[in-house]
């Protein structure tokens, strides 16, 4: 039974250890990568290349405006975790999970992982992850068994799905126009973050679009 356990766990030390290495790249060469710049497939997401994508879709920011990039954090990261799917699991969209009184708050969520940060502020958002500029979307009804398709209303054509890059940059975007959010990741006295977004479930099978909530963690 010992060996059978070793066999068991080895492949999920080893995904863990893939995906860290996302965050000892630099933003430019991450975003760079292949599997960042192809569609995301709302019905099997790449969660750890999504989460690492608008990671360093931050960072793109804080390069920007001359600061210095935010270090990732594990713990942080757990947090932003179990918010992000408690989001799409339980269908609410708010900082506060009305579900769960041990993670009702971001201050509840992280003090779960650590304890190690003095200042602590949170993002989150909602996204289509439908490309195009248009806020707008048609779509035709699918025969019995058959997945919805989303047109753009003037051109019928059908509306691609955004990349982890594109994706990760809109959300970032977003949350760059908004001065709240936009304070957190420019917040001087903030150095930790992490960052996850979960797909919205049965993509395709309603009349509404695909779409991503995410949670982003600061701590300092």
């Amino acid at each position: 039974m010992k060996y059978l356990f070793l066999i068991l766990i080895i492949p999920n030390i080893l995904f863990a250890q893939k995906d860290l290495l996302f965050y000892k790249m630099s933003a430019t060469d991450f975003m760079k990568l292949l599997e960042v710049n192809r569609p995301i497939d709302a019905r099997n997401p790449n969660n750890a290349l999504l989460d690492a994508a608008i990671f360093h879709a931050t960072n793109e920011q804080r390069i920007k405006f001359n600061m210095p990039i935010f270090v990732y954090s594990t713990q942080l990261h757990e947090a932003t975790v179990g918010h992000s799917e408690a989001m799409i699991n339980q269908d609410f969209y708010s900082h506060e999970n009305p579900f769960n009184p041990i993670e009702k708050n971001m201050i509840d969520r992280i003090y779960l992982y650590t304890k190690q940060y003095r200042y602590m502020a949170e993002n989150i958002a909602q996204h289509d992850i439908l490309g195009g500029n248009d806020d707008k979307y048609c779509f035709e009804v699918p025969k019995r068994g058959q997945d919805f398709i989303f047109l753009n209303c003037n051109s019928k054509k059908i509306i691609p799905i955004r990349t982890y890059a594109e994706l990760a940059r809109s959300v970032v975007n977003g949350w760059m126009n908004s001065p709240h959010h936009r304070q957190n990741i420019l917040d001087p006295t903030l150095k930790s973050m992490a960052t996850s977004g979960r797909i919205s479930k049965g993509a395709f099978k309603t009349q509404r679009s695909p779409f991503a909530r995410l949670t982003q963690d600061f701590g300092g």
